[in-house]
């Protein structure tokens, strides 16, 4: 397969606090979908042929945080495959979630948890780092999943779905847009040796069947956007996880879930960032 390239725009924002989710919430709008958080402001990552030949104008792509900010300030830089697994493998390091449940790369040594997930993120998002990731496979721990099938909904590495096919969920499927994400998920499901279907897809119209749990951590705007998706492949008493918004959308949230026949359960946050449980 061809080498993958990437885009990596690493933002300096005065005033911080202020402007980062907002400036976040606009680049979402766009096609950036992975995000990391630094002491500065943000790096986003894009695929270059999804933005590729497109100058970044402040004043067109995010107005709003733009006329909010004292500065914004950005580097654009490429980057492919190997850069991403080099800075992955300098920094990756296991994750533990009490004694249940861990996260890590085929370099460490294994961890003495009851269940072990090893990832290899690759190009893709989701290891369990991120305060999304994070909370939403503490919720799916949560959950007896025991004969239940799953949808993983744009499943980066398939970490949610992993867990799933683990805690007994069956069948799991999943899929991303992106192809990198898809063999990625492909290789981590047999990594863990479970059994997760993935192909790509940008929407719902090829799923004519339901589902009796579905996981979304994607952003606020893609939620709201496929709501109405999630409440047609789910099915009656199904359960879904979203997260990859902040505290101050949960509340738009509630309502477009709500009016699409969910009920809100409960929802936890870490660091501003919120993962929710609605049953249907």
């Amino acid at each position: 397969m061809a080498e993958t390239i990437y885009l990596a725009i690493a933002f300096v924002i005065e005033p911080l606090d202020e402007v980062r989710d907002i400036l976040l919430a606009e680049l979402s709008a766009l096609a950036f979908d992975t995000f990391e958080e630094t002491e500065e402001g943000l790096i986003a990552y894009v695929e270059k042929r999804q933005f590729d030949g497109i100058r970044l104008d402040s004043a067109v792509h995010f107005p709003l945080a733009s006329s909010l900010a004292k500065s914004i300030r950005f580097e654009v830089n490429e980057i492919v495959q190997e850069n991403w697994n080099a800075k992955w493998e300098s920094s990756f390091e296991p994750i533990r979630i009490e004694n249940r449940l861990s996260v890590r790369a085929p370099f460490h040594q294994p961890c003495l948890t009851d269940i072990e997930l090893i990832i290899e993120p690759k190009m893709s998002f989701g290891t369990g780092h991120h305060q999304t990731t994070y909370q939403m496979l503490e919720a799916i721990d949560a959950l007896d999943l025991r004969g239940k099938s799953v949808l993983d909904v744009g499943c980066g590495t398939a970490v949610l779905g992993i867990l799933a096919a683990k805690k007994g969920a069956s069948p799991v499927e999943a899929f991303d847009c992106d192809d990198w994400c898809v063999e990625n998920s492909l290789e981590n499901a047999e990594r863990n040796a479970v059994s997760v279907k993935v192909w790509q897809a940008k929407d719902f119209s090829a799923i004519s069947r339901t589902y009796d749990v579905l996981f979304a951590n994607i952003n606020r705007n893609v939620l709201l956007d496929q709501v109405a998706d999630y409440a047609r492949v789910l099915a009656s008493g199904g359960i879904i996880l979203i997260s990859g918004f902040y505290s101050e959308d949960l509340s738009e949230l509630k309502s477009a879930f709500e009016s699409n026949r969910f009920s809100y359960q409960d929802h936890s946050v870490k660091d501003n960032w919120v993962c929710a449980k609605f049953i249907i």
